[in-house]
């Protein structure tokens, strides 16, 4: 348990408490300090029917038996589910989340965290992570989360940007323990492990379609996976510049933002290059 003191000059918008897990400091924590990370998960916190995105992990979950740390009371499972959702949001690591639960207070009513509540250690959600994974329930909660926020509004998808990023593979290649990984370079340096394609909602910067491949599948091969055919614009870098893919786009009346890319028969024009500097702002 984390108990936080102020001492000495305070700023105006900090909380003069010394349990800052009080309803008083709660109530002004409420009132006076607003951030955009703050409103953004009260927003998600009130808006999400957790009772329908619960259910069906919790059901699966049952018939497979329930997740115990030892020497621990297990953390009821809407904490870790929104654990996942804050890890999801803000790309933070197993130890990265434990500490800043432990720091912010957005966090903390986030997950609903009193001040007799443990704090999610690391280990704890890396084994509800593997048994998520273990069991398909880390993609179905993905998609059950997509889907509440696009029921929910809280998806515009108006514009995709899609994008793709290497993971590199732990175990060495001579090991041959990670039998999905392949090679690929890019600048010039080789990479061995793998690829994630990602389509995030311009809007509101949300992630709505994932897909993971070995690190040698082409970029613009993924894109279809990485779009959902409502978009009225779709952004992509010079990996993505495909003539198909273009020609599909203005087909359906979509605008195109893909960056131009340059051969070394066929050099980019002036206004190719105008273009393509506009379109990197984006």
């Amino acid at each position: 348990m984390y108990h936080t003191k102020e001492r000495g000059n305070m700023r105006s918008n900090k909380i003069s408490n010394v349990d800052l897990f009080t309803n008083q400091a709660n109530e002004n924590y409420k009132k006076h300090i607003k951030t955009q990370s703050k409103q953004a998960l009260e927003i998600l916190k009130k808006k999400i029917d957790w009772n329908r995105l619960i259910k069906p992990i919790e059901y699966k979950l049952s018939r497979e038996g329930t997740i115990e740390a030892a020497g621990r009371k297990p953390f009821s499972l809407l904490v870790i589910v929104r654990c996942f959702i804050l890890q999801y949001i803000y790309d933070l690591s197993d130890p990265r989340l434990e500490e800043e639960i432990a720091d912010r207070r957005s966090f903390q009513n986030f997950l609903e965290l009193n001040s007799g509540d443990s704090i999610p250690d690391e280990t704890t959600i890396c084994r509800y992570r593997e048994k998520f994974a273990s069991m398909g329930l880390d993609r179905q909660l993905f998609e059950m989360l997509n889907r509440e926020l696009r029921y929910r509004n809280l998806l515009l998808e108006r514009v995709t940007l899609v994008d793709a990023t290497i993971k590199e593979a732990q175990a060495k290649p001579e090991s041959k323990r990670d039998k999905d990984a392949a090679f690929t370079k890019k600048r010039g340096k080789t990479y061995y492990g793998y690829k994630g394609h990602i389509g995030v909602d311009y809007g509101t910067g949300a992630i709505h379609s994932v897909e993971f491949t070995p690190a040698n599948v082409h970029d613009s091969e993924m894109f279809e996976q990485c779009v959902h055919g409502k978009e009225k614009s779709i952004y992509a870098d010079k990996g993505y510049a495909n003539r198909k893919i273009k020609r599909n786009l203005e087909e359906n009346g979509i605008f195109c933002g893909i960056l131009d890319k340059g051969y070394r028969n066929r050099r980019l024009s002036k206004a190719q290059i105008a273009n393509n500097k506009l379109l990197s702002k984006i």
